[in-house]
């Protein structure tokens, strides 16, 4: 509950310091919102960090992310931030059960096997993932919870923090991984009761269409019962 608490505290520092994401609302001949081809960084390499292992459990997660490539006085190459020597290859780092970084991908490997999956093909930037430790110890099951940018809400080419982002839910072996914010919705918190076993988070809609996310919009309230094996989103509303 720590980690969530600081999650919770870094999301509201987030908003107060006033950076917040932003849609770019072009539509198309259907009358939807427009999506342009994501940009191709070639300063950006892709690497792996060592794999992530929670107590008891049946997997392996190797986050895959990628480490910008710079240039230095000669020829050096300097990869993000940190170094071991001349170099750096960390795409984030741990910190209980959650995993904070950038991350193109997670590859799941079964304790049994030599074999890799990635837990979705879908192209995505994963700002952190956490494991339902709380909720393992309690009921048995091995979830994930991931923090994603899923799509260029702002039409600059890129999957930066500067679009919106997403809440996603997942078993540990990939399965049933589903999304839980709305389209177009930004998250703004989340919370698990163990004595419920439900999921609590809170969106906010860009009600006017005005592209910034501001006092102006609209919060929604949504929990999912993490017992019922099709993560089912409701929304309900606790001001009556």
């Amino acid at each position: 509950m720590k980690t969530i608490l600081l999650a919770l505290s870094v999301s509201l520092l987030f908003w107060s310091c006033g950076t917040k994401p932003t849609v770019a609302y072009p539509t198309d001949d259907n009358g939807q919102v427009g999506e342009q081809a994501l940009i191709v960084d070639s300063t950006l390499v892709l690497t792996g960090d060592l794999p992530v292992y929670f107590d008891s459990t049946d997997y392996l997660l190797f986050p895959i992310g990628e480490i910008q490539v710079s240039s230095n006085a000669g020829s050096k190459l300097y990869l993000g931030s940190g170094s071991s020597r001349d170099f750096s290859f960390s795409t984030g780092y741990l910190s209980g059960s959650s995993y904070t970084g950038s991350l193109s991908k997670i590859m799941i490997q079964h304790l049994d096997s030599s074999n890799f999956r990635p837990i979705t093909e879908q192209q995505l930037k994963i700002r952190s993932f956490q494991f339902l430790e709380s909720i393992h110890k309690k009921t048995g099951q091995q979830l994930v919870v991931m923090t994603v940018t899923d799509r260029d809400t702002n039409n600059d080419g890129k999957l930066t923090n500067d679009d919106i982002e997403s809440l996603y839910i997942s078993h540990l072996s990939g399965q049933n991984f589903k999304k839980l914010t709305l389209e177009l919705q930004e998250l703004l918190d989340w919370r698990i009761l163990i004595v419920n076993k439900r999921l609590y988070f809170r969106t906010l809609e860009d009600i006017d269409k005005n592209g910034e996310f501001d006092k102006k919009d609209k919060i929604h309230h949504f929990f999912i019962d993490l017992t019922h094996p099709d993560f089912k989103v409701f929304e309900y509303n606790p001001l009556g």
